[in-house]
């Protein structure tokens, strides 16, 4: 090969190089610039969470909507942690246990219904029963169901109507 034929080898590389990372600057450029062009009546509040929720979204639930658990469907779900009969949990009285309840029950529906829902240090209960998506109402229920079952006669707020149905 001559030197004639080399130098234009390296001319045409060295051109064709030079075409190539200039076409990429520009792509490049072109691809960080364009964004995305939002209109300004579309980007509302609804839309804009639309874009940036989660992919997956977890939902811990057991199916009942908040605010209409019975005292049973909360006890169940919640307090028999603690207070089942068979619960070795200290200082909690016990489902159906009289004599575990029987001084609670002095206190009145309101005070042991400020209990639950506030906690009871002395004992190591926890507010709501740890259970903080627990409702006041639902916490009442339940309360009433376990002082009941020991020979209390509270009445509980009644679960709401549109609930009882579902």
């Amino acid at each position: 090969m001559n030197i004639q034929s080399q130098r234009g080898s390296s001319t045409v590389t060295l051109i064709g190089a030079l075409i190539v990372a200039v076409l990429a600057i520009i792509l490049l450029a072109g691809l960080f610039t364009s964004g995305s062009k939002l209109d300004p009546e579309v980007a509302d509040e609804i839309s804009t969470a639309g874009r940036i929720q989660p992919i997956g979204q977890v939902k811990v639930s057991d199916g009942i909507p908040a605010g209409s658990r019975t005292g049973e469907q909360a006890f169940e779900k919640v307090c028999s942690q603690c207070h089942a009969a068979d619960s070795t949990t200290a200082n909690s009285p016990k489902f159906g246990n009289t004599a575990d309840w029987a001084p609670r029950i002095a206190k009145g529906f309101d005070a042991l219904k400020e209990s639950s829902i506030n906690g009871f240090a002395n004992n190591a209960m926890p507010a709501r029963g740890g259970a903080s998506y627990l409702t006041d109402d639902e916490l009442a229920r339940a309360v009433a169901y376990m002082a009941n079952s020991a020979g209390a006669k509270f009445v509980a707020p009644e679960v709401p109507a549109d609930a009882a149905a579902e």
